[in-house]
């Protein structure tokens, strides 16, 4: 029952829509690379985390984002280590190095010489005191807070400045929680607006690709090798992952890549998964002299336009999942082979 033709047309379909997210995500990655959103927004974030309160700009509160970024643990994350500022600033900044920065800002003595004043709390409560000129309101009061949270743990007695690191950690992983969550809306306003851009110039119509699948059994049957293939595979096939996204939106791999090179990569990411679709078989791309439309046929178009960049919108691990699931309804629903003929069960003769 389920090794039908409506089965093998929704799975060919299911797979455009897979190939076709694909090609938005790896556009969406690219837009992202050339309009550095990752650093820009990672930078934004440290700013409201660390940087001054409304209204401290004219009281002559310090921001120490640009003390931070030219520390030497976050300088080496830098494109140009010289720079401060967002255009060359790192997409990624690990929460320990974040934490190990800061505290040795505040915790080393004013003239930059010496060890840390890490030993007990007392002296580190002063030593952070000392600091609030160049530290500012914010950060100051924030670290006596985990300083005093230090010494109320008595399980981190004998290591009060690890227990502080940790929490400053902490304190930073939250903060870029909502960094992450706004590059994660805008990243996906940018995936809707891509897919519908792709869908129309490249004519992805999804009911004229559902007729062509009906109608061709050689192309059903060659989208269908293909998706038991990508079902095959643990993560969706050739899936550009937002490698230097800020924490928790991506992995901390990429920032060793420089910003050319990670935007050619992009590009040759998408041309690849552009090629992909090309390749499919499936109707692409519009006729040089279609025929006269007829008021009908617009509204098929826009409907299937509209189906194929709705669907594509949803991401390819939406699509991989559905895929897997579909490809393996029908493989439970296969008819059972035939019996074997080799060795043919010999009627008992006729007595008779």
């Amino acid at each position: 029952m389920f090794d039908s033709v409506v089965l093998d047309i929704a799975i060919g379909l299911i797979f455009v829509f897979l190939a076709t997210s694909l090609a938005i995500t790896a556009g969406n990655e690219l837009l992202a690379s050339l309009f550095k959103w990752r650093a820009k927004d990672l930078a934004a974030g440290l700013r409201l985390l660390v940087g001054r309160e409304d209204g401290e700009a004219r009281t002559g509160q310090p921001d120490i984002t640009r003390a931070l970024y030219q520390h030497p643990l976050l300088r080496g994350l830098h494109r140009d280590a010289a720079t401060g500022g967002d255009s060359k600033a790192p997409s990624y900044i690990p929460p320990r190095m974040f934490a190990m920065a800061l505290l040795d800002i505040a915790l080393r003595p004013a003239d930059g010489t010496g060890q840390l004043v890490a030993g007990n709390i007392a002296e580190m409560r002063a030593q952070i005191e000392s600091k609030r000129p160049e530290l500012g309101n914010r950060v100051t009061d924030t670290l006596l807070t985990f300083v005093n949270h230090a010494e109320i743990d008595a399980r981190t007695a004998v290591n009060q400045l690890d227990h502080l690191q940790r929490d400053v950690e902490t304190w930073f992983n939250a903060g870029m929680g909502r960094v992450s969550e706004v590059y994660r809306r805008r990243a996906q306003l940018w995936s809707t607006l891509l897919a519908f851009f792709f869908v129309a110039a490249l004519n992805l119509d999804a009911i004229r690709i559902t007729r062509s699948l009906a109608n061709d059994p050689v192309l059903r049957a060659s989208l269908i090798a293909q998706a038991t293939e990508a079902v095959k595979q643990e993560t969706p096939p050739a899936q550009p992952t937002p490698a230097a996204a800020p924490p928790r939106a991506g992995l901390p791999s990429a920032p060793a890549e420089t910003a050319p090179s990670a935007t050619a990569g992009a590009l040759r990411q998408l041309q690849t998964d552009i090629g992909t679709i090309n390749q499919l078989g499936i109707p692409v791309g519009w006729e040089d002299n279609p025929p006269q439309p007829s008021t009908w046929w617009w509204i098929n178009k826009v409907l299937g336009l509209l189906l194929t960049g709705l669907a594509a919108s949803l991401g390819a691990p939406f699509w991989f999942d559905v895929l897997k699931k579909v490809s393996s309804l029908r493989a439970a629903g296969r008819m059972p082979p035939p019996p074997d003929t080799t060795n043919p069960r010999r009627d008992p003769p006729d007595p008779a």
